[in-house]
């Protein structure tokens, strides 16, 4: 009720959300083992929803590699993680999809505002200054050598 009549798997996913970056791994480090079946339940529900795809693969990722034996010996938890394969390859692959796509979209407004304004884009200005530098010393380079 405190947080708002969310549910408590929700909840969960709040939780996730709050942790620092940096302090992640830390935090499912000390998680006991006993709790990371329910967990990745939680995150194949997360998954399929398309919610935070990025945290939860980053968290599932690091419970697999941290309680690998201990998941492939628990004959409880095969289904869980064919489940999660599945909708983890088919939602990795759709949000590969739309910032692949949106990646072309920046690339098009990129083309298209240097089209109109003839001015370039302060990472293209910067690159073609290092680009002349580079010729600039590899001419002086060898203005040495021949002398």
């Amino acid at each position: 009720m405190a947080y708002g009549n969310i549910s408590p798997s929700a909840y969960v996913l709040e939780i996730f959300k709050g942790i620092k970056s940096s302090e992640l791994e830390e935090s499912l480090l000390v998680l006991p083992f006993s709790y990371v079946p329910d967990i990745l339940k939680l995150f194949n529900e997360f998954i399929q929803l398309g919610s935070d795809i990025e945290l939860l693969c980053r968290c599932l990722f690091f419970l697999l590699r941290i309680h690998f034996g201990q998941i492939t010996s628990n004959q409880m938890l095969v289904p869980v993680i064919e489940k999660l394969k599945e909708t983890t390859i088919s939602k990795v692959s759709q949000v590969r999809d739309v910032i692949g796509f949106n990646m072309a979209g920046l690339e098009y407004l990129k083309r298209e505002c240097e089209a109109k304004s003839e001015v370039m884009f302060f990472a293209d200005a910067t690159s073609q200054l290092e680009e002349k530098k580079r010729k600039r010393k590899k001419r002086e380079k060898l203005i040495l050598t021949y002398t």
